[in-house]
């Protein structure tokens, strides 16, 4: 009996064994005239593989036109696939599937790609991604603060974001926190940087690239961080029934915008002549004016 039970044991091993074979894609490729390339990574379920067991396929219909494993690139620190696709005439529509060598298990790529001779797509900062479920392709910073520093403002309009810190804060070495689209990563120039890890000086505009998490998207972000003159002098008259309340604040810098705010909607916005500007007939409610880097939070009460 127990012989019977052992020679079970090792012939389920045995056909786990064969059912944990890679799959034999193969292509002729003396049966081609043409190819095109890719430099791609690729992700199963969120997660982006990295041995040298997995690999990518491309097909034509059920007809095998290229394959490659995953080569561990030492200067990136990652694993890319160099794929080479093969075929006699552009246009023809090409599939992927992914082999997810520690689940022994095939991927379709939804994703598919027109055969354009010699065209390449993807290099070692900007991957073609090989992906089920795909990935996302959004590239947004959509917040920026620093560790152990309290922001005063942010104002975020297009693809330019202003932060306003305290007049004495230091801009040459802030530790800063991102808030990206998932799965995106951001750069400086090709230099990753890790949110809350890093030491980046704001004396001037920084310029950031967000790369999308499928690395399709690389889109351009300028932060501008600003710290207030501590040269403002602000005043404030409350409404009552007959009349609405005015903010007047005083400050040298002849010329320079002064924007009213309630929340994140703008007002108005005027400039500073004759060293004042006044905001008048105001309604009960907190607003925020900002001027030269500095933002002031001041609050219209109705006085009965």
């Amino acid at each position: 009996m127990k012989k019977y039970i052992y020679s079970i044991m090792v012939l389920l091993l045995a056909i786990g064994n064969v059912q944990a074979q890679a799959p034999n894609w193969s292509v002729n490729e003396n049966n081609f005239q043409y190819t095109m390339t890719f430099v791609g990574f690729l992700n199963v379920d969120g997660t982006t593989l990295a041995s040298a067991n997995d690999k990518v396929a491309a097909f034509v219909g059920n007809e095998c036109r290229g394959v490659a494993n995953l080569t561990y690139v030492a200067s990136q620190n990652k694993y890319f696939a160099y794929l080479t696709v093969f075929s006699n005439q552009n246009n023809e529509t090409i599939s992927f599937k992914i082999y997810n060598s520690a689940k022994n298990e095939i991927k379709n790529v939804e994703k598919t790609k027109n055969f354009i001779t010699n065209e390449n797509y993807g290099n070692l900062f900007q991957a073609y991604s090989f992906a089920s479920p795909a990935l996302s392709t959004e590239a947004g910073l959509l917040n920026i603060s620093f560790k152990n520093v309290q922001n005063k403002d942010i104002a975020i309009e297009g693809n330019t974001i202003t932060v306003y810190l305290d007049a004495g804060q230091d801009l040459t070495a802030l530790n800063t926190v991102f808030q990206l689209s998932p799965g995106a990563g951001i750069y400086m120039g090709t230099v990753k940087q890790e949110s809350g890890a890093n030491t980046i000086s704001y004396t001037n505009p920084v310029q950031f690239q967000v790369l999308s998490a499928d690395q399709s998207v690389l889109k351009q972000w300028t932060v501008t961080v600003k710290k207030g003159s501590g040269n403002v002098v602000y005043y404030k008259k409350d409404a009552v029934c007959y009349e609405g309340g005015a903010i007047k604040l005083l400050h040298s810098k002849e010329g320079e915008s002064v924007r009213l705010m309630t929340g994140t909607l703008a007002l108005s916005t005027q400039t500073i002549a004759n060293g004042q500007v006044v905001f008048n007939n105001l309604n009960e409610g907190t607003y925020k004016v900002v001027v030269d880097g500095d933002v002031k939070e001041i609050v219209i009460n109705l006085k009965k």
